[in-house]
């Protein structure tokens, strides 16, 4: 359950050691964890968790084993199932994270022509990317063994991983290509707005009403405001974070199919139905089954969430 987000995506402030030029750090998703976005790249490997990634335009349930690569200044940030750790608190969510700057190396470094690769990697982050496959386990591998070496290995690993990052097609692009951040614009204080009443107020009746006052628009009028900035109308993008922690409750496994509808914020439950296999492709009781079962319910290339 997502709670308490701030109204506009926060600068998050990120020191590095002084010896280091590379943050390497463990995450246990903090229980109020802001809206945020920082000049750093940041390289997430999920060990284990439950929960909700917003990032950018995507809304996606947390994967324990997941790999993303998030671009500079991509807002973000992962809320707890508070649900699950208010029932189970001795449980906690744990995941490696690495940030740092793309001249972590050197203002130019990236552009020698054995490294361009890299840079583009770097580019196509700003949309922000979740990996899988051999390349996700490889790469997971490196990671948890990166914080046990010494400065300079953990720097050379870290290339080594980027490169093996940017050599690889086995990703997802988790927003649309044309996705675009302008966090330091004050006109995105109003889209943040009605992200922060959405992802707070999901669950419950929401009307275009009620969202079109946070922005000052009339109900026609915040649509296309709405469809312009975002590329989605504002009920798909309800629909689908509806469906994202649906998603959730289905794989944990203690809500009947009917219950999980009402808990995620449908009203009705052929529509639940309906939506849910426009977005996922097959039916909440096939979702549970091959969740349960560990079976891949969705083909890793795909969109999982319907997202764009």
């Amino acid at each position: 359950m997502v709670k308490q987000l701030s109204q506009r995506p926060q600068l998050l402030k990120i020191i590095p050691p002084m010896e280091k030029s590379i943050v390497i750090k463990g995450d246990d998703i903090a229980w109020n964890n802001p809206w945020h976005y920082h000049p750093e790249i940041e390289l997430l490997y999920c060990i284990k968790g439950k929960g909700t990634n917003f990032i950018g335009n995507s809304i996606r349930t947390i994967e324990e084993g997941e790999l993303l690569l998030l671009g500079k200044n991509l807002p973000h940030t992962r809320q707890r199932d508070r649900r699950h750790y208010l029932d189970h608190p001795q449980e906690n969510p744990e995941s490696i994270v690495i940030q740092f700057h793309e001249d972590f190396l050197g203002e130019h470094f990236f552009e020698l022509r054995e490294f361009v690769h890299i840079q583009k990697l770097l580019h196509r982050a700003r949309i922000g990317l979740k990996f899988f496959g051999k390349t996700r386990n490889d790469v997971a591998a490196k990671l948890e063994k990166i914080n046990s070496i010494n400065t300079t290995a953990s720097i050379l690993e870290l290339l080594a991983i980027l490169d093996l990052l940017a050599r690889s097609d086995e990703f997802i692009e988790l927003n649309a290509a044309n996705y675009f951040s302008d966090v330091h614009e004050k006109s995105s204080q109003k889209i943040n707005k009605v992200y922060h009443y959405t992802i707070e107020h999901f669950r419950e009746p929401i009307s275009l009403h009620q969202v079109a006052s946070l922005t000052n628009h009339s109900p026609a009028a915040f649509c296309r405001y709405f469809k312009t900035r975002t590329r989605k109308s504002y009920f798909q993008y309800l629909t689908e974070m509806r469906i994202a922690y649906a998603c959730e409750l289905l794989m944990e496994g203690n809500l009947d199919v009917t219950r999980v509808c009402f808990a995620s914020g449908f009203n009705n439950l052929s529509n639940f139905h309906k939506q849910f296999k426009k977005v996922m492709k097959i039916t909440p009781s096939e979702y549970r089954y091959k969740s349960l079962k560990k079976i891949p319910s969705i083909h890793p290339g795909t969109n999982e969430a319907g997202l764009s």
